[in-house]
């Protein structure tokens, strides 16, 4: 049986799920029923285990079922249970406070029964927030989850603008998962030797934007010499010292020094 990807959207937990007899595309909004609950996930792109785990890594759980694809009317569903989790978020700021717990609360969640709330923070470190739990589910009734969230997560939660002017990709389209970005993507796209401050987002991590065509440039890299390699010139035989993969040119020094670039 085929199997796809989600993303449960309170936990950040990637599994990977019988899609039965639903035909499914990353970034579709998916309801799905838990050990826990009803609530909202997202299919995610790439291949994942359901051994997968979430960013504050945690295990995640298998027993998940796809209900369905959510329909308008479940997305509108959505936006209210939202704004009610929206609605507590002040007397859990109250209930921090009076613990006095390091703890920023960015957002908050209602699961699709209403029977879990979810709220999200950033912090420094960990936190032992349990007895901030305890007197969370003593208020509002319901199985409550303290999600951590790392840098990134944070930038979308808080929004922006990026190097590029635009609003940042995370908050304005990404769905899903977001996908890892190495520093090895900057320096395919020979961006790395321009420094770290140019290459990294509002959220002090490597920019979303270095995947976006990096297919291209690993593509274009195929038919190229490397760097280091001694290839033939007009002047004689040199050495590559530098590509650019959009142009497909190398600047190569030959034997007197002399540096030209050639067209590959």
């Amino acid at each position: 049986m085929a199997k796809v990807a989600v993303k449960i959207k309170s936990t950040g937990q990637i599994i990977e799920v019988d899609s039965g007899k639903f035909d499914f595309s990353t970034g579709d909004w998916l309801l799905v029923e838990t050990r826990e609950c009803k609530e909202v996930a997202i299919v995610a792109d790439g291949d994942h285990s359901d051994t997968a785990k979430s960013e504050s890594g945690e295990a995640a759980e298998p027993e998940i079922e796809i209900i369905r694809k959510l329909s308008e009317k479940d997305l509108e569903q959505y936006k209210e249970y939202k704004k009610i989790a929206q609605g507590m978020i002040p007397e859990c700021q109250k209930k921090i406070e009076f613990h006095k717990l390091p703890m920023e609360l960015m957002d908050a969640e209602l699961s699709f029964d209403e029977k879990k709330l979810t709220f999200y923070f950033s912090a420094e470190g960990r936190v032992d927030f349990r007895s901030l739990v305890s007197d969370l589910a003593s208020t509002f009734k319901k199985l409550i989850r303290l999600q951590q969230i790392g840098a990134r997560d944070e930038a979308r939660f808080i929004g922006g603008c990026g190097r590029c002017g635009q609003p940042l990709c995370c908050r304005r389209f990404l769905k899903g998962d977001l996908d890892s970005v190495t520093i090895d993507m900057a320096q395919i796209q020979g961006l790395a030797a321009m420094g770290s401050t140019r290459v990294t987002g509002c959220c002090g991590k490597l920019m979303c934007c270095l995947k976006y065509e990096l297919g291209e440039y690993e593509e274009s890299a195929k038919s190229m010499p490397k760097i280091g390699d001694k290839i033939k010139t007009e002047k004689g035989p040199g050495f590559v010292i530098s590509q650019n993969l959009l142009t497909k040119k190398v600047l190569v020094e030959v034997e007197d020094g002399t540096k030209l670039e050639v067209e590959c």
